[in-house]
C-alpha cells in the first residue's frame, strides 16, 4: 500500500463511527462523540455475546504522549503515575470472570461530560440522602451495561469501593459486591477494627482477621479486616460470601537474616482469596496490550 494511501486511511479511520456533523470540526474542538460510538458497540455486542454473572472492575490506560500541541488531538487526557502507561486515555472496564473477556467499557471524559453521565448526582438511598459520587456512579453503570443478573456479583479495588458503592448496587440492581476499601472510609469502622484486631493478636496479627456486620438501608453486609503480614493490613467490605479459612493460604515471600528468599504460608478468610483470585484480570489485558503487543509504540 502506498504510504499516503495509508495516511488517508489514518485520517478517516476515527470517523468510521461519527455523525457527518463531526467530519469538519476543528481538531481542536472534537469531542469523545467521534469515537463513543465504537465503545458503545462493542459493549452491546459483548452483552449480546456473553451472559455475565461475576464481575470484576478496574482501569485501563491507553498511553499518549502529545508532541505538537497541549493534548495531542485527544478532547481531553488523564493522568495516572501509579499506571504503567501514566499518560493518555483512561478507561474504567469490567471484566467478566470466568472466561476473562472484557464485558464493558467507559472512556473517562473530561469532568463536564463526566458529571452528567447517568447516576451521578443522583440522591442515594442512603441514611441523610446524600448525593451519588462518581465512584458509586460508575459502578452502576458498569453492572447495568454489563447486564448482570440480581444475585449476581461485582468486586473491585480501593477505587471504586465503599459503602454507598454496596448499598446503591444492591438496592437498585439485586447484586452483590465485595470492595477492598482504602480511601472511601465514609461510613466504615477502619479505626475500630484495627483496634480489635491488634487488641485479639498483639504484635503477631498475621494470617488472623476480624469481621464487623451491620445493616444499612436493609442491606445486610460485613466489614472485614484482614493481616496478611505483621505490618499490613487489608480492608473489605461484602454483602455476600464466607469468613471461614480458605483452603488455598496466602504465600509470604521475604528475605531471611542471609540474604536469601524464603516463603511463608498464611491463613486468609475465603472471601478475601475469591476476590484476589479475579483481581488481576484486566491487569492481564492491560499487560497483553502494553508488554507483549506492544500496541502504544507501534
Amino acid at each position: 500500500m502506498p504510504i499516503n494511501f495509508f495516511k488517508a486511511f489514518q485520517a478517516a479511520a476515527p470517523y468510521c463511527w461519527a455523525e457527518t456533523k463531526f467530519w469538519c470540526v476543528d481538531k481542536h474542538d472534537r469531542p469523545w462523540e467521534i469515537f463513543v460510538p465504537c465503545i458503545r458497540g462493542f459493549n452491546d455486542r459483548r452483552r449480546q455475546l456473553i451472559k455475565a454473572v461475576l464481575l470484576l472492575l478496574d482501569e485501563s490506560m491507553s498511553g499518549w504522549r502529545p508532541k505538537t500541541s497541549k493534548l495531542g488531538g485527544l478532547p481531553n487526557f488523564t493522568f495516572e503515575p501509579r499506571k504503567p502507561v501514566p499518560l493518555g486515555t483512561m478507561f474504567r472496564n469490567s471484566v467478566e470472570c470466568l472466561t476473562g473477556c472484557i464485558m464493558y467499557q467507559d472512556v473517562v471524559q473530561n469532568p463536564e461530560v463526566q458529571g452528567a453521565k447517568k447516576y451521578f448526582g443522583e440522591t442515594s438511598l442512603l441514611p441523610g440522602n446524600s448525593t451519588i459520587l462518581p465512584s458509586t456512579a460508575e459502578v452502576l453503570r458498569q453492572v447495568e451495561g454489563a447486564g448482570i443478573p440480581e444475585g449476581g456479583w461485582v468486586g473491585g479495588d480501593a477505587w471504586f469501593g465503599s459503602v454507598a458503592t454496596t448499598v446503591e448496587v444492591m438496592k437498585r440492581l439485586g447484586v452483590h459486591s465485595m470492595w477492598i476499601i482504602k480511601n472511601n472510609k465514609a461510613s466504615y469502622p477502619m479505626a475500630a477494627l484495627h483496634a480489635v484486631l491488634k487488641a485479639r493478636f498483639g504484635d503477631r496479627p498475621a494470617g488472623h482477621w476480624v469481621t464487623f456486620s451491620t445493616e444499612i438501608s436493609g442491606v445486610k453486609l460485613f466489614a472485614l479486616a484482614y493481616a496478611w503480614s505483621q505490618k499490613r493490613v487489608s480492608y473489605f467490605l461484602s454483602t455476600c460470601g464466607k469468613t471461614t479459612p480458605c483452603v488455598t493460604k496466602y504465600v509470604s515471600n521475604f528475605e531471611d537474616e542471609y540474604g536469601n528468599v524464603v516463603y511463608k504460608e498464611i491463613n486468609r478468610p475465603d472471601v478475601a482469596h475469591f476476590l484476589f483470585f479475579y483481581l488481576p484480570l484486566i491487569d492481564e489485558h492491560n499487560k497483553q496490550r502494553q508488554n507483549l503487543l506492544n500496541l502504544e509504540r507501534c
